[in-house]
């Protein structure tokens, strides 16, 4: 049964047709983030370990696949997100994603849109918002295009670093690189919910403090 999956998954990895359907994948998964993109790029990694694909062009089909859904749903945003933003249910990960994106667009520009893209649909979410605040389209493409660039670059890495490692298994590659993933997300997850959580604990203090200031 293992012999077979490892005999399926290394003639998948070899396919001619495995970069074009990267580019159709992550350019879903950018505007539909259901779509398990970063499990096929980490597996086309590990086939570029095996030399079955090139590095450089699976990063670049990754990238391209990104860059597009990215601007896809910046221009959802630009022409539906008022409306978007009312479907959003107050008080949960996505509303509240979509906010701070929207506060941050403001304060501090675009850098938000490169770090949100490391949480489950943030990046979607960001770029939604970025549309819908009318943030300035060529300043957007530039950040777009840099941070597809540099997160294909991530997961791709994560499954050529694994073929590296267990080059005489692909399957334990893949499954190796994919965990490895996925305790970097949760871990940056964890983080971002600590530091939200410390906030907010901070502001309630400043409000509970600040009438006994002013009564002295």
């Amino acid at each position: 049964m293992l012999d077979a999956i490892r005999l399926l998954l290394e003639n998948a990895m070899a396919s001619p047709w495995l970069l074009l359907v990267i580019v159709g994948i992550a350019t879903i998964d950018a505007l539909l983030p259901v779509v398990p993109a970063e499990a096929l790029i980490i597996a086309a990694g590990v086939a570029s370990a095996a030399g079955t694909q090139n590095l450089a062009t699976v990063i670049g089909a990754a990238a391209l696949g990104a860059f597009i859904g990215e601007v896809g749903a910046y221009l959802i945003g630009r022409s539906f997100g008022p409306a978007l933003q009312r479907r959003l249910v107050p008080g949960t990960a996505r509303a509240t994603t979509f906010t701070h994106v929207e506060q941050t667009l403001a304060t501090s520009g675009g850098l938000i849109l490169l770090t949100a893209r490391y949480i489950p649909a943030g990046r979607t979410i960001a770029a939604l918002a970025a549309g819908a605040t009318g943030f300035s389209p060529v300043r957007y493409v530039a950040y777009s295009a840099l941070g597809a660039t540099m997160s294909a670059t991530y997961v791709a890495m994560l499954g050529y670093l694994g073929g590296a490692t267990f080059a005489n298994d692909p399957l334990v590659a893949l499954l190796f690189s994919l965990g490895v993933g996925t305790a970097i997300t949760l871990a940056v997850g964890f983080t971002r919910r600590h530091r939200a959580a410390t906030e907010r604990t901070a502001r309630n203090h400043e409000r509970i403090d600040t009438p006994t200031s002013a009564g002295h």
